[in-house]
C-alpha cells in the first residue's frame, strides 16, 4: 500500500471513530536547556547554565485533545517544586471536563531528569525551580497559542505552589487576547517575587490547612514571607516585588501573597481569593496528610498536602466556575 493510501485509511479510521485527526507536531530539541545543580551548602542546590524553553516532543510532555470537541479551550498546568507529578491528576480531571489540557516537567526540558520529587521539593532553592519552571512555561504558552486544533481565544493557566508564583507572574506577561484567566493555588511570593500588575484575571486558591513551607506551627501559606534575600530579579519576568526586594535589600521582608493581592487590586487587576476547608498544599496531591519536614537548607517547616474528597470537589468546581465567569 502506498504512503498516500495509508494516509487515507488512516483519516478514514480517525473519522469512523469520531477523532479529529491532529495537526503535525514539530520536535524542537534546540529549546531544550542545559543546566547543572550547583551545591550552595550540602543537600541544597541552584542551578547554572544555559536555560531553554519548550519541546513538545519532550518525553514527559503530554499534550491532549478531547475526543469530539471542536476547537476546545486550553488548559496549561503548571507543575510546583516537585514535578511534573505534582499536576498529573489536576490535568486529567479538566481532560475529563472536555478541556484540551497541556502538562510538561520544567526540570526534564532543562537537562535535569532522574531526581525524584522529594529532591526538587525540598533540597532546590524556590529561584532556581522558578526560573526553570517560568522559561518553559512561557515557551508552552507561546507553543500552544500557535495551535490550530484548540480554541486560542480560550486558554486558562495552572500552577500549584511554585508553578502558581510562576503563573501570577505569568499572568502579568501573557496577552489577553488568548489567555482568559490563571488559577494559582497555594502561591509563594518566595524567589522571582510577584507582578505589580496582571493582565488578565487570577483567582488565588488556599486549602485553608495549608502551613507548606511556614516556620510558624501555626502559619498559612497566605501569609508567607522571608527575608528579601531569597527573592532574585529575573528577565523576562513582569516588574514585580522583586525590584525592590531581592539579594540587595537583605532583613526586609517580601510581601506575603494578600499583601501583594491588595497591591495589585489597587492598580485595577482583578484577583479572587479562594479559601476551601479540609484541604492542605497541593489539593491533588492525595489524601489529606498532616505533617512538618526539615528541608534541605536545614529548616523544619509545616509540609501538610492534599485534600479529602469533598474538598477537592468544592475546589474543582470553584476552578470551572472562576472559567465559567472568564470564558
Amino acid at each position: 500500500m502506498g504512503l498516500r493510501a495509508c494516509l487515507l485509511v488512516l483519516i478514514g479510521v480517525c473519522a469512523s471513530l469520531g477523532v479529529a485527526a491532529q495537526p503535525a507536531i514539530t520536535c524542537l530539541p534546540q529549546e531544550r536547556g542545559a543546566l547543572e545543580l550547583v551545591a550552595l551548602r550540602a543537600n541544597f542546590h541552584t542551578v547554572s547554565g544555559r536555560l531553554g524553553g519548550f519541546d513538545p516532543c519532550e518525553s514527559r510532555v503530554k499534550f491532549r485533545l478531547p475526543a469530539g470537541v471542536a476547537n476546545p479551550p486550553l488548559m496549561i498546568s503548571v507543575h510546583g517544586g516537585g514535578g511534573i507529578h505534582d499536576v498529573l491528576a489536576s490535568d486529567e480531571a479538566f481532560f475529563q471536563k472536555g478541556f484540551a489540557t497541556l502538562v510538561f516537567d520544567a526540570y526534564a526540558m532543562q537537562g535535569l531528569a532522574g531526581r525524584d520529587s522529594l529532591f526538587w521539593a525540598r533540597s532546590v532553592t524556590n529561584e532556581a525551580r522558578q526560573r526553570m519552571i517560568y522559561v518553559t512555561a512561557l515557551a508552552a504558552y507561546r507553543w500552544a497559542i500557535q495551535r490550530p486544533d484548540i480554541d486560542v481565544r480560550r486558554v486558562y493557566l495552572f500552577g500549584i505552589s511554585n508553578g502558581a508564583a510562576v503563573v501570577a507572574n505569568l499572568a502579568g506577561a501573557v496577552d489577553p487576547t488568548h489567555v482568559r484567566g490563571v488559577i494559582a493555588e497555594g502561591v509563594t511570593p518566595i524567589g522571582l517575587g510577584l507582578p505589580d500588575e496582571i493582565r488578565v484575571p487570577v483567582l488565588l486558591a488556599f486549602g485553608k490547612l495549608d502551613d507548606f513551607g511556614n516556620a510558624d506551627p501555626q502559619g498559612v501559606r497566605w501569609t508567607l514571607s522571608d527575608d528579601c534575600r531569597l527573592n532574585i530579579q529575573f528577565p523576562g519576568v513582569p516588574p514585580g516585588t522583586s525590584r525592590y526586594c531581592n539579594q540587595s535589600t537583605p532583613g526586609k521582608r517580601i510581601p506575603h501573597a494578600l499583601q501583594w493581592v491588595e497591591g495589585v487590586q489597587k492598580r485595577g487587576g482583578t484577583v479572587e481569593v479562594l479559601y476551601v476547608d479540609d484541604m492542605a498544599h497541593n489539593a491533588y496531591f492525595g489524601p489529606l496528610v498532616r505533617r512538618q519536614a526539615t528541608w534541605g537548607s536545614g529548616q523544619t517547616l509545616g509540609a501538610s498536602l492534599g485534600a479529602t474528597d469533598a474538598a477537592r470537589a468544592q475546589f474543582f468546581k470553584a476552578m470551572l466556575d472562576f472559567i465559567g465567569r472568564h470564558p
